[in-house]
């Protein structure tokens, strides 16, 4: 599974580094949320206005199973979306 810790920096070095202004398309649709920004994940995500540490505990305390679809999903991002060959 995912490190927690390798998550939040990239999180907050990579897109937090992004104007507040750009819009983020969410991966999961929940609440029928479909798009937000930099600036409201900074400031409103509950998950990510933790100290890095708190996040790490908080993630893995969910003990969430392993993605159904992690094995496939994850080679197709690495190719920008184009599948696997």
């Amino acid at each position: 599974m995912g490190n927690p810790s390798t998550l939040y920096d990239s999180i907050h070095n990579k897109i937090f580094s992004l104007p507040d202004d750009y819009l983020i398309y969410v991966g999961h649709n929940y609440d029928g949320i479909m798009q937000t920004t930099v600036w409201e994940e900074k400031t409103l995500n509950p998950r990510l206005t933790k100290s890095k540490e708190e996040f790490v505990l908080f993630m893995k305390d969910m003990k969430l199973q392993y993605p159904k679809q992690i094995d496939v999903a994850v080679p197709a991002n690495m190719k920008d979306g184009k599948g696997h060959e």
